[in-house]
């Protein structure tokens, strides 16, 4: 009986020897496991980029342009207001306005005499006049020493030389980050346990 009592506690002994050893085994990290994980990272790539450039260019135009001869008040005298001018402008409009108290007149003349005349206390004309030397001249005869509002302008059209823009489309590579991702692979010892165990 003694024999079996020793025999079963060396198997009790050994078993259990053999259970702690086991476990020793299985938790000691001797198996190599890949781990993937997912990683962002940022890289800089060259994109193409539409912008507008406005070029400038030179055209010719017909261009209308005026010069201001008088614009102003005078006094009426016995021998009329005058107002001298000179025309160096081809194919000119002149433009004139008046205004007075009194009923009267506005004569433009050349060489010595009327080329247009408009009678009242006020008015607006506008004739062609070629070029050459004029004369306006603003007459009443009923109160002098008053006060004539004149006013003279010479319009003209002439070709010049402009400068405008037109807008052209170009392109230019620009920097610009991208985020991606990629796959990492890492490698770590895990026991047995670890491994049946799951994470």
């Amino acid at each position: 009986m003694r024999v079996k009592s020793n025999v079963w506690k060396l198997a009790a002994i050994g078993l259990g020897s053999a259970i702690v050893l086991t476990c020793i085994v299985f938790a000691i990290p001797l198996k190599t496991v890949p781990y993937q994980t997912v990683e962002t990272y940022y890289e800089t790539e060259m994109e193409t980029e539409s912008y507008e450039v406005k070029e400038p260019y030179v055209t010719e135009e017909m261009l209308e342009k005026s010069k201001v001869f008088f614009n102003g008040f005078g006094i009426v005298v016995p021998d009329g207001f005058d107002i001298p001018f000179f025309i160096d402008k081809p194919n000119a409009q002149l433009v004139v306005t008046f205004q007075n108290p009194f009923p009267g007149g506005l004569y433009i003349y050349s060489a010595g005499r009327i080329i247009y005349e408009k009678l009242g206390n006020q008015g607006t004309f506008e004739i062609p006049l070629p070029e050459g030397t004029y004369k306006a001249k603003f007459r009443e005869n009923l109160m002098w020493g008053e006060q004539v509002y004149v006013r003279l302008v010479v319009k003209w059209t002439e070709l010049e030389e402009v400068t405008k823009y037109k807008e052209r489309t170009e392109y230019r590579e620009v920097p610009v980050e991208v985020e991606k991702q990629r796959t990492v692979t890492t490698y770590q010892k895990v026991s047995i346990w670890e491994l049946i165990v799951g994470d």
